[in-house]
């Protein structure tokens, strides 16, 4: 990430969909020449509603608008660290989210055999079928996809379902020692002597 904290706003807006146009920079002169002081507020608003503020101050223009993104990014960890969205850990809840779907199908009794199931998992994980699974829940008002903008490309609509599987269905169909029991699965796949 960048160490400019415009930039940094920006890529945390970029990171869920929404354009740079929803941060607000409003900055005024306080005091001219040969001393210039400026203040700047940035306002931005997310997909859910909700507003942060922040604001800062500078010689120059461009100083007080890093103070004002950094006091907003600052906000942002401290209120709503929800919107500081981190795409490795939704990659890999995606992943696991893959691997439900994936069970899901094959121990289902409504296919009967192994081309019946590729064919029906062909069709539902693909990130095509997926985003659509993402439109339709944010059309719903799904309160899990409030947070996002409009702006994300179909593998990221299908990447965040995936997660979203993952959270909903994983604790509810693995055992307490699921855990202990894939390791030891793992380890058996691995130890060839």
């Amino acid at each position: 990430m960048s160490e400019n904290p415009k930039n940094q706003l920006f890529e945390i807006l970029k990171n869920l969909g929404c354009p740079e146009e929803q941060a607000a920079f409003q900055t005024t002169l306080l005091s001219p020449p040969p001393n210039p002081q400026h203040s700047t507020v940035v306002t931005v608003i997310f997909p859910d509603g909700r507003a942060v503020k922040g604001t800062g101050k500078g010689q120059r223009k461009v100083d007080a608008e890093l103070v004002a993104a950094q006091s907003t990014i600052d906000i942002l960890r401290n209120t709503y660290p929800e919107l500081l969205v981190n795409w490795d850990e939704i990659d890999v809840e995606a992943q696991a989210g893959d691997a439900l779907i994936k069970l899901g199908i094959y121990l289902s009794a409504s296919s009967r055999t192994a081309n019946e199931k590729s064919k029906e998992l062909q069709s539902l994980e693909t990130d095509q079928h997926l985003a659509k699974v993402f439109e339709q829940w944010k059309a719903k008002g799904d309160p899990d996809l409030a947070i996002w903008g409009s702006n994300l490309g179909e593998k990221k609509k299908a990447t965040l379902v995936e997660a979203l599987l993952w959270r909903r269905y994983g604790k509810q169909i693995m055992a307490d020692d699921a855990s202990l029991q894939l390791q030891s699965l793992l380890k058996n796949l691995k130890n060839l002597q």
